[in-house]
């Protein structure tokens, strides 16, 4: 009895470990695929170099663009049955789970622009690419093997995200309306881009970023202006600083201003010469003596075959004789041809203009030419900067108390950037 117990137990133990052995293992659906990645809008811009000053920013910083994607793919079923419990005739294998659906890319924002003019839109969102289903174990046979699972479905790719749309323009890319030696409080009511002071310093940097940024100037002075190694010294200390340009000597066809004659000026020009800042050429009267003056300095340049260079032409005009400062501003345009006409294609910095003597009788007469000067730069292209002299009568932007003058308010509702 005690024999015969034993045996069935084995027999029965034997049994259970078949059946056991005959449940099927599946395998996982699809893997998830990959959202869209988020894409950054339009840079920031940085205002148009000039020295010294903050950088004024041009326009609104751009927005963080896009979405994320959604969480592509959903998992797949779970794949396969186990097999029915082994016998003669083994269970039937498992069907593997069909793979998970990629997700949609995420679409990509608009960005805003940057402080330099247009934003680059979005970058399109990344396709998820969902993984295949793997295919699910077959189902565990029993004495005869059950047939084997079949193979998942793949998963589709997701589609593709949307591009950006291309940002909106911000206040400008290049400085263009500055002011000669005005005071923090009221380049900021102008709102110009840029300034100078005649100086290698400024005298009134604003603390909010705002008046515009500074260019440096070597006038000229005897001493260390007018050497070659105070020059080379000062251009140095320029780059060091970050100064884009620097504006070369002052009137130096003039005896009461730097006064410097074409040929020391031209064996100076070498010390300007760095290739991390550009130079402005030295800006000459507008009358008989200064056009000669700057006609062979600019020759004496274009016919260098060392390197000598200067990147702008720098230029000073003033009305004077009464009707030169007219409304259609047509002399200073005439001006402008002349500047023109040199090789070289040079971009202009008109960096001391303005009305005097008989030109300038009353203040609606310089509004008058201040409107009419504005559509000739439009005429000119080539004109990149201008900066207005206030130091005279009926050229004032600003009144003593802060508040704007009739032509400091034509002055500050112009465009201060390209």
């Amino acid at each position: 009895m005690t024999a015969q117990w034993s045996r069935s137990a084995f027999w029965m133990a034997l049994g259970a470990l078949a059946l056991s052995a005959a449940c099927g293992s599946s395998d996982g659906g699809g893997a998830a695929g990959g959202g869209g990645t988020y894409s950054n809008a339009g840079t920031d811009g940085s205002a148009g170099g000039a020295p010294g000053g903050r950088n004024g920013a041009a326009g609104s910083r751009g927005a963080t663009a896009g979405t994320s994607g959604s969480t592509a793919g959903t998992s797949g079923s779970t794949a396969g049955t186990n097999g029915s419990t082994a016998g003669t005739g083994g269970g039937r294998a498992g069907t593997t789970g069909s793979a998970g659906a990629n997700g949609a890319a995420g679409a990509t924002g608009g960005g805003r622009a940057g402080a330099n003019g247009g934003g680059q839109g979005g970058k399109a969102g990344s396709a998820g690419n969902g993984a295949a289903g793997s295919g699910a174990a077959a189902g565990r046979g029993g004495t005869a093997g059950a047939a084997a699972g079949t193979t998942g479905t793949a998963g589709t790719n997701g589609a593709g995200g949307n591009g950006g749309n291309g940002g909106s323009a911000g206040a400008g890319q290049t400085p263009f309306k500055g002011v000669a030696n005005s005071p923090c409080a009221d380049r900021t009511t102008l709102n110009v881009s840029w300034y100078y002071n005649w100086e290698q310093t400024e005298n009134e940097a604003c603390t909010n970023g705002k008046g515009g940024v500074f260019v440096p100037m070597i006038w000229g002075h005897t001493g260390s202006e007018q050497s070659a190694s105070g020059i080379t010294t000062s251009i140095s200390s320029f780059v060091s600083k970050g100064y884009p340009y620097v504006l070369g000597f002052n009137e130096p066809d003039n005896s009461t201003q730097s006064n410097i004659p074409v040929a020391t000026a031209v064996s100076l020009w070498p010390s300007f010469l760095n290739a991390a800042i550009k130079t402005v050429s030295p800006a000459a009267q507008a009358n008989t003596t200064g056009q000669a003056w700057f006609t062979t300095f600019i020759g004496d340049v274009n016919a260098n075959s060392t390197g000598l260079r200067t990147d702008v032409i720098g230029l000073h005009w003033y009305g004077w004789n009464a009707g030169s400062c007219d409304a259609a501003a047509s002399q200073l345009n005439g001006y402008l041809n002349w500047a023109e006409g040199f090789a070289g294609n040079r971009p202009i910095w008109l960096t001391e203009w303005g009305c005097l003597h008989d030109s300038a009788p009353d203040v609606q007469t310089v509004v008058s030419f201040y409107e009419g000067a504005l559509a000739v730069f439009a005429k000119h292209p080539r004109v990149q900067r201008y900066a207005w002299y206030p130091w005279s009568t009926n050229l004032t932007l600003v009144n003593s108390d802060g508040s704007l003058t009739a032509l400091g308010t034509a002055y500050a509702a112009a465009p201060a950037y390209h």
